[in-house]
């Protein structure tokens, strides 16, 4: 390559990427005959690391890191043909992601959020009916004297009911959020005990979503790049969230954008659920 070159410059080390990535790049400036440019350009293997390049006038330039084929370029002028190569301080793995073709990629960085979300106040592992329902005693017409009944204090999942919508614990006794109707004209439902947490319809609890950015230097990122959302799987790292494994973890998004000039960044988002997603609904990831 030193007897194509006319002249060779190369830029000081400069800051990309962020965060775990974070690594020098620099460029260096070749100019050389245009019948010689394809040559010039090909002549450097994309990944591999140079210490040196050769020069027009049989001296070499200093590089000191790994070549970026997909970020370097080739400008044809009237004369002579200007050829910009990048260089990394960090090198760049080529791994195959699912059935698609390899790419240069960067190690995933993870991000870990965490709100809330509303559940029903029954879902609550301590519920008791009577934070959410008055219990109301059927009584003949003309009695008013109620008692409470020792299993009522207890009582959270009334019998031939369900937890969202309890109904007669006992023939005489009825878990309601309302006033009932009159089962027939000689009975009435008249409240014994009334809901200690009326109004309170939902509770929050946490809900954790990990985010994995994956960093690639190839600009061309294929479909099976992009994990299924809607899917089952486990992030490469929970933040000792767990359990960590695919049933609790379901994929909500995956997309890519650009990072920089010289990145492609593809983003998939972890929710987790501690009850674990519902496996006939939800389809492990393959």
């Amino acid at each position: 390559m030193s007897q194509k070159v006319i002249i060779a410059s190369k830029n000081t080390w400069t800051t990309v990427g962020h965060n775990s990535l974070a690594g020098t790049r620099r460029t260096v400036r070749l100019v050389c005959a245009k019948a010689d440019a394809e040559a010039v350009f090909a002549s450097l293997s994309n990944g591999a690391w140079y210490a040196t390049l050769g020069s027009g006038t049989g001296t070499s330039i200093t590089v000191g890191g790994y070549y970026q084929r997909d970020a370097s370029s080739v400008t044809m002028g009237e004369a002579y043909a200007t050829i910009q190569l990048v260089f990394d301080s960090q090198s760049v793995q080529d791994l195959t992601i699912g059935t698609g073709t390899n790419s240069n990629r960067y190690d995933p960085v993870y991000n870990l959020s965490t709100n809330t979300e509303e559940r029903p106040i029954e879902q609550h592992p301590d519920f008791l009916c009577q934070w959410a329902y008055n219990l109301y005693q059927l009584l003949p017409n003309g009695s008013t004297t109620t008692t409470i009944p020792q299993w009522a204090l207890t009582d959270n999942n009334p019998a031939g009911g369900t937890r969202t919508t309890p109904v007669a614990r006992e023939p005489e006794y009825l878990w309601s959020r309302t006033q009932p109707a009159s089962p027939d004209a000689e009975h009435y439902y008249k409240q014994a005990m009334a809901a200690k947490k009326f109004g309170v319809d939902t509770y929050l609890v946490p809900s954790s979503v990990v985010t994995s950015v994956i960093y690639y230097t190839n600009r061309t990122i294929k479909n099976s790049d992009l994990l299924k959302v809607g899917r089952l799987k486990a992030p490469g790292y929970t933040y000792n969230i767990s359990p960590n494994t695919a049933q609790y973890w379901l994929i909500t998004g995956s997309g890519v954008q650009e990072a920089s000039d010289s990145l492609l960044a593809v983003t998939t988002s972890y929710q987790f659920a501690e009850d674990a997603w519902d496996t006939q609904i939800y389809a492990f990831a393959t």
